[in-house]
């Protein structure tokens, strides 16, 4: 195994997985972390994030300490935001690579975030390809057109096979395969800890907001096409209640992200519906799948903008 370039630190990457509650998932995730290749792993350490976990995720993470430089982290602050503060208050690397616990890596994930952290050098901030990995088999409504709204719900992040610097016209980063460098995370601060998951509890938006602050101050992004892993698709995400109720969270999310969003309607939200219907009728279950998120949206952009963050909210938890 050999290392790709030098870095400052002793930890160049510190790899960083949030986790509530999936602890067989959790061990898919490491054991194809566990299978990495270029690997010098002196120089990587992996954080799980447990938060408030009530199931055998202590017991999995134990069984990989004697294939992985791994160590366990308790975060009793319920949220996805608060466990992402958590990983950065406490990992050590120059650089922090944020995944989840329903991930499978290429075996050259990593090594290719080494090397764009090093060929890069001008990038702030990196998001690895991701594709959706169909466990029950495609079902046949998926046809693979790009679709924003589902693409997001499907963990599909694909802007090509090759590393480059993102323009301003490239979507930011999914949650499940991006890096950040440590001085961005010191100049932006932490991320909202009022959007994002929170144990059973739907949310959205907290890495978004994230990599908008940082564009607005000139922050550069990378993509990294041969980052590659695969998003587990489950399939009860795609009832028409669980569509409808992700657009809600979307839609809530955004009321957060950007005051100045139009207020939701449920004109428009009928109106995606009918649109929706007669995409069925023209066999695109995609698209009518779509225009589902697109009504629970409307629905959310009717929810009132919460007061001007606190501490409680922007602080890294303790």
């Amino acid at each position: 195994m050999t290392a790709v370039g030098e870095f400052q630190h002793r930890i160049a990457i510190s790899v960083c997985i949030c986790t509530y509650n999936r602890a067989e998932s959790l061990r898919r995730t490491l054991s194809s972390l566990a299978a990495q290749r270029e690997v010098l792993w002196n120089e990587y350490e992996i954080l799980v994030i447990d938060n408030n976990c009530t199931d055998h995720t202590p017991e999995v993470v134990d069984s990989f300490k004697e294939l992985l430089p791994i160590r366990r982290f308790e975060e009793k602050v319920q949220g996805l935001g608060h466990a992402r503060n958590r990983a950065v208050a406490d990992s050590g690397g120059a650089v922090i690579v944020f995944t989840d616990d329903d991930i499978v890596f290429e075996s050259g994930w990593l090594a290719a975030y080494r090397v764009a952290v090093h060929m890069l050098k001008e990038a702030d901030y990196f998001g690895g390809r991701m594709l959706p990995d169909w466990r029950n088999g495609k079902p046949g409504w998926y046809l693979g057109e790009p679709l924003e709204l589902i693409d997001g719900l499907l963990g599909r992040y694909d802007l090509g096979q090759a590393a480059r610097v993102m323009t301003s016209l490239d979507p930011t980063p999914f949650g499940a395969n991006f890096a950040i460098r440590r001085t961005l995370a010191n100049a932006l601060g932490a991320f909202r800890a009022d959007l994002g998951v929170s144990g059973k509890q739907g949310g959205r938006g907290e890495e978004t907001e994230f990599f908008l602050r940082a564009r607005k101050v000139g922050a550069k992004g990378a993509y990294v096409g041969n980052a590659l892993c695969w998003h587990s698709v489950e399939s009860h995400r795609f009832t028409l209640r669980s569509l409808y109720h992700y657009g809600v969270e979307c839609g809530k999310a955004h009321r957060v992200i950007d005051s100045k969003v139009l207020n939701g309607s449920h004109v428009r939200a009928a109106i995606y519906v009918l649109k929706g219907i007669w995409q069925i009728f023209k066999g695109r279950g995609d698209r009518f799948r779509q225009c589902i998120v697109n009504a629970g949206i409307q629905r959310g952009l009717r929810q009132n903008v919460p007061p001007t963050l606190g501490p409680e909210n922007r602080g890294a938890s303790t």
